[in-house]
């Protein structure tokens, strides 16, 4: 498993796309600014629209192109038709209607047919998580991109309504997410701080990496730093430099994280749980799940069962 699969397993992403809008003409959509630990995005399957963020930025988006806001960033979309004024007096939201289409909430301006079409999602992953720290603000796929335009021909069949429609969204999504990511992390060489450019320093690549893997091995600044061929002192000032905080912190951190997974998807006593993740007692992992998560790991289990 490499560095990128670890980071969205410790995330436990969970990537659903549950929108289909389809317009014709003149059209509006704004989107405010989501809750913390979820990502949005739209993907273009017909047509051309503008999407605007914060106001400023503007981007045309044409058909298979993908627009991710991995933090929720508010924006607003619209026709090409409309001005660049344009406002939600000009189109209002009650203009268009919701329908249940399938496993997709069907957006429409109520027309006969349409000359605009985009899928909308998206991306939940846990809050105390390391990935969604090294993700932009936003993040543009050209619909260029082979991958990307496979997966988009594989939604639209499935906007048709086969058998097992769901399964096939969800888990589309899922790869999307992965494509997203992966061609953010390698056009994103420049990258010279947090966890990404810790990840990219050739210094620090082997001691991050191993603490991603096996977070759970009894890792101390010496061997840590011996697997960066450093001086302790040395690594220690590198990586806070890298990444905004101490080795022993981001190591509990990757702990917790694995905790949280395990809890999560499986049925093992909360002293398994703590054995697996590096602990030698159980009320040594409590006390730093509860400083970590404000809540004991059994009553974390229930919360997340109860959701």
């Amino acid at each position: 498993m490499d560095y990128l699969d670890r980071l969205i397993q410790l995330a436990q992403v969970e990537g659903k796309i549950n929108v289909l809008c389809r317009f014709q003409g003149s059209w509006q959509l704004k989107h405010q600014q989501e809750p913390e630990a979820l990502g949005i995005f739209h993907i273009i399957s017909k047509g051309e629209c503008r999407l605007t963020l914060n106001d400023q930025q503007s981007y045309h988006l044409k058909p298979g192109d993908v627009f991710f806001l991995p933090h929720g960033l508010a924006h607003r979309i619209d026709s090409k038709h409309q001005s660049a004024v344009a406002t939600e007096e000009n189109t209002p939201l009650t203009a268009l209607q919701q329908l249940q289409h399938g496993p997709f909430t069907l957006r429409t301006n109520n027309q006969a047919s349409h000359d605009f079409e985009m899928f909308c999602g998206y991306f939940h992953y846990s809050g105390h998580s390391t990935l969604p720290a090294i993700l932009p603000e936003y993040w543009y796929l050209s619909g260029n991109n082979s991958s990307v335009a496979a997966l988009l021909e594989l939604l639209q069949k499935e906007a048709l309504l086969e058998i097992g429609t769901v399964s096939v969204v969800n888990a589309l999504c899922n790869v999307l997410f992965t494509y997203l990511t992966r061609d953010y992390i390698q056009r994103s060489q420049d990258v010279t701080n947090g966890v990404l450019g810790a990840l990219q320093d050739k210094r620090l690549y082997h001691s991050v990496n191993a603490m991603l893997q096996n977070p759970e091995n009894s890792w101390n600044m010496e061997n840590l730093a011996e697997l960066s061929t450093m001086s302790r002192a040395n690594f220690i000032r590198l990586f806070k430099s890298k990444t905004g905080t101490l080795p022993g912190k981001f190591l509990t951190g990757l702990r917790m994280q694995k905790a949280e997974l395990l809890l999560c998807n499986t049925n093992k006593s909360i002293l398994a749980v703590a054995l697996e993740v590096g602990y030698q007692s159980e009320a040594h992992f409590s006390k730093a799940f509860k400083l970590k998560y404000g809540i004991s790991p059994s009553k974390y289990r229930v919360q997340r069962i109860e959701k």
